[in-house]
C-alpha cells in the first residue's frame, strides 16, 4: 500500500513539475515552432501525449492505491478474524483444561465416594456376621479408621452396666493423648444423645483431662439405638475450621454410627434371649437346654486334652413334703437358697444347672471321681448347716447326690447323665443325705441281679 501511494504521488509530482517548467520556459511554443516542419509525423502533439501519459500514470497509480486499500482492508479483516479465532481457540483450550481438571476432580471425588460407600457396605456385612460384642467393637474401629483417616479419632464403647465408656481404638496424630475412659456425667454427647460440633477452641468434651490446648475443632457423634448410648465417636483437629467433615461425610458418619448402634442393640437382645432360653427363670442357673451345649463341649474337650470330667446329679430330699408343709412360695425360696449355695461353692470353670423340679446338675471339669466325691460330701454338709440358720428355709435341707465320670464310666453326655442319675437313685435308696458314685456292674452278674450303681467310697449320712 505504501508503494502504491508513493508511485501515485511521484506521477502527479512529475506531471506538475513538467507542466510548470514548460510554462516558465515557453517550451510549448518553442516545440511547436521547431516541430512545424514535422507536423506530418505528429511531433507537434508530443506535449499533449506526454500530458495524457502523465494522467494515465496518475490514474494507474490511483487504481493501485484503491487496490492496495481494498487489500489492506481485506487483510485487516483476515487478521482480525485470525485474532478472533486464536482468542476463541485459546479460550476453548482454557475451558478444556478447566473441564479436564473439573472432570478429574469429579472422577477422584466419585472414586473416593464409591470407596467410602464400599467400606460402609463391607462394614455392615461384617457387623451382621459378628457374634460377640468384642467382635462388634473390633469391626467398628477397623472400618471407622478407613472412613475417617485424616484426623485424630477415638472410639469409646460402654461396659455391660453402661457405667463407663472405655477406649476401644484411637488413631491420628494425637492418639496417645486421647483419654481412655469417660463416665456419663462427664460427656454431654452421652447425656443428650446428640452430635456435638465445636470450632471455638473452648470446647469441653470427654472430660477436662482429655482436652488439649492445641485443639481448635472437635466433632463428636453418639453411637446409639433406642436411647441406649452404646458408644461415642470423638474427632479432633488442630485446624480451626467450620466443620471437620463435609455435609455428605457427616451424614455418612451419622448413618454409620446409627448402624453400629443397631447391631450392638441386636447383639444385646440376642444375648438376653439366649440367657432367657438357656437360664432357669427362678434360680438364674443354666437350664437343661443350656446345660446340653456346655456338657457336650466339656466332654469333647476332655477327650481331646485327656482329663476327666465328673457329673453330679443332686436332688433335694423330701421336697414334696416341704412344699406341702410350707407352700410353693417357700419351696421356691428353698430352691433359690440351694442354687446360690451350690454356685458360690464352685470354681470359675465348674457349671451348676437346674435340671428340673428339685434336681440340680454339677459339671466338674478336670475332676476325678474321688475329688468329686469329697466335694459333694462337703456341699451336702454346707447346705444342711446353712439352711438351719437361713431365713429362706423353714427347716434344714438335705441333699442326695450321684456322680459319674468321663471317660471312666461313660464317654457321652447322655450316658454320663444317665449314669449319674442311677447313682442318685442308689443314694436315695440307701437313705438319702449322702453321695453315691456310679460303677458299671460286672458282666458276669446276670442282668436281673446287677445293681444300678454302687458306692466306690464308704459314705455316712450327714447329720
Amino acid at each position: 500500500m505504501k508503494k502504491s501511494v508513493s508511485d501515485f504521488l511521484i506521477a502527479i509530482g512529475v506531471f506538475l513539475v513538467a507542466n510548470f517548467v514548460a510554462v516558465l520556459s515557453g517550451f510549448n511554443e518553442h516545440w511547436v515552432l521547431w516541430t512545424s516542419d514535422y507536423s506530418a509525423v505528429g511531433l507537434n502533439e508530443l506535449p499533449v501525449a506526454l500530458a495524457f501519459l502523465s494522467l494515465a500514470l496518475a490514474w494507474y497509480a490511483w487504481r493501485r492505491l484503491q487496490d492496495a486499500n481494498a487489500s489492506h482492508q481485506e487483510l485487516s479483516k483476515i487478521v482480525e478474524q485470525l485474532s478472533e479465532q486464536v482468542e476463541e481457540r485459546k479460550l476453548a483450550v482454557e475451558q478444556a483444561q478447566v473441564l479436564s481438571e473439573t472432570k478429574n476432580e469429579m472422577l477422584e471425588y466419585e472414586y473416593l465416594r464409591s470407596k467410602k460407600l464400599q467400606q460402609v457396605r463391607m462394614m455392615s456385612d461384617a457387623l451382621a456376621a459378628a457374634s460377640t460384642l468384642d467382635e462388634l467393637q473390633e469391626i467398628s474401629v477397623k472400618y471407622l479408621k478407613n472412613l475417617i483417616p485424616d484426623h485424630t479419632v477415638a472410639v469409646l464403647f460402654a461396659n455391660k452396666a453402661f457405667e463407663n465408656w472405655a477406649l476401644a481404638g484411637a488413631w491420628g496424630e494425637h492418639k496417645d493423648k486421647v483419654y481412655p475412659n469417660v463416665k456419663l456425667e462427664e460427656c454431654q454427647v452421652l447425656q443428650q444423645g446428640r452430635p456435638y460440633i465445636d470450632s471455638s477452641n473452648t470446647q469441653k468434651m470427654l472430660c477436662d483431662n482429655a482436652n488439649l490446648t492445641t485443639i481448635k475443632s472437635v466433632a463428636c457423634y453418639p453411637i446409639t439405638c433406642h436411647e441406649m448410648q452404646f458408644g461415642v465417636l470423638h474427632i479432633r483437629s488442630e485446624r480451626l475450621t467450620e466443620s471437620l467433615l463435609s455435609k455428605e461425610d457427616e451424614q455418612r458418619i451419622i448413618a454409620v454410627c446409627n448402624t453400629i448402634g443397631l447391631h450392638f442393640n441386636n447383639a444385646q437382645l440376642r444375648t438376653e434371649l439366649s440367657m432367657a432360653s438357656n437360664r432357669d427363670e427362678l434360680t438364674g442357673l443354666l437350664n437343661r437346654r443350656g446345660l446340653g451345649n456346655t456338657l457336650k463341649r466339656e466332654v469333647t474337650t476332655s477327650g481331646q486334652q485327656g482329663y476327666e470330667v465328673t457329673v453330679a446329679m443332686i436332688d433335694i430330699d423330701h421336697f414334696k413334703s416341704y412344699n406341702d408343709s410350707f407352700g410353693h412360695q417357700e419351696g421356691d425360696k428353698a430352691l433359690k437358697f440351694v442354687a446360690e449355695t451350690l454356685a458360690k461353692n464352685m470354681r470359675a470353670r465348674d457349671v451348676v444347672a437346674r435340671y428340673g423340679g428339685e434336681e440340680f446338675i454339677l459339671v466338674l471339669p478336670n475332676t476325678s471321681k474321688i475329688i468329686a466325691y469329697k466335694k459333694l460330701k462337703m456341699l451336702i454338709a454346707t447346705v444342711a448347716k446353712d439352711s438351719e440358720i437361713s431365713p429362706d428355709c423353714k427347716r434344714a435341707i438335705t441333699l442326695s447326690a450321684g456322680i459319674a465320670t468321663c471317660p471312666q464310666d461313660k464317654n457321652s453326655e447322655e450316658a454320663l447323665i444317665k449314669s449319674a442319675d442311677l447313682a442318685l437313685y442308689a443314694a436315695k435308696k440307701r437313705g438319702r443325705n449322702c453321695v453315691m458314685a456310679y460303677k458299671a456292674a460286672s458282666t458276669k452278674v446276670s442282668a436281673a441281679k446287677q445293681p444300678a450303681a454302687v458306692s466306690i467310697i464308704p459314705t455316712k449320712q450327714v447329720k
